[in-house]
């Protein structure tokens, strides 16, 4: 996914860092994606990010993009991928390995969201030609220039 954070026009004095929006370019081309939990949470203060259920909406021109959350961030057992629960060092999912798998499975700890587009939002903003320069989009669909 190729996206340009447009800041709001700078006031004297001013904080010129101020997000405004974000255009699209593409998507990329998998519509799966993983965001990270700073990237979400950075996004959500500011409005570009909201989670409804399990569903991640990317607030952005020309439309906002509706990913379903695969996984959240934490710990997963490899062997069955039930969400084990959190604690501090993970002996709750040593825990779950031991009394589910006989102490023969293993656990990972993500800490991003895993998403994939829908297909058919990611086939309308999918990358098309590698070979140009990208096209931004800066204005929200029916929005006339």
């Amino acid at each position: 996914m190729l996206l340009k954070r447009i800041y709001k026009t700078v006031t004297e004095g001013g904080n010129p860092k101020i997000l405004d929006y974000l255009a699209l370019a593409h998507t990329g081309t998998s519509l799966n994606q993983n965001f990270s939990t700073r990237l979400v949470t950075d996004f959500m203060t500011s409005g570009v990010i909201s989670i409804e259920g399990d569903v991640l909406i990317l607030d952005l021109r020309p439309e906002p993009l509706r990913y379903a959350i695969l996984r959240r961030p934490g710990r997963y057992c490899l062997s069955c991928g039930e969400k084990l629960a959190d604690d501090e060092g993970g002996a709750l999912a040593r825990l779950h390995v031991a009394e589910k798998h006989d102490g023969l499975a293993a656990y990972e700890q993500i800490n991003h969201f895993e998403c994939a587009l829908d297909a058919r939002q990611h086939e309308k903003y999918r990358v098309r030609n590698k070979a140009r320069a990208p096209k931004f989009h800066t204005r929200k669909n029916g929005e006339q220039s």
